[in-house]
């Protein structure tokens, strides 16, 4: 019985962490925009700007964290997370 208990817990874990894999997905690319946006701030400091608008980069990545899109992926990997707590706890409770 524990075996299987276990074997139900390692799929759930599995599950946690391809949710995790998703938002991080999602964190990534703001943060690869958020450095863009960075870079071309510094590009104007010292006249090098190539002529990127960083406010409108910096309004993409906050339009992105801030969507429904982003929220959902983001309770779904907290809700893997708890259940692979819980399973967990299952388990070690035999």
């Amino acid at each position: 019985m524990s075996s299987r208990k276990t074997q139900k817990a390692a799929l759930i874990t599995r599950e946690a962490h391809l949710a995790l894999l998703d938002l991080k997905k999602l964190v990534d690319s703001a943060t690869e925009k958020t450095h863009q946006a960075e870079l071309e701030t510094e590009g104007q400091v010292i006249g090098t700007s190539r002529g990127e608008d960083a406010l409108a980069t910096l309004r993409g990545v906050a339009q992105a964290i801030g969507s429904p899109d982003f929220d959902a992926v983001l309770s779904q990997a907290r809700m893997k997370i708890e259940n692979a707590v819980a399973s967990h706890l299952t388990v070690e409770e035999l």
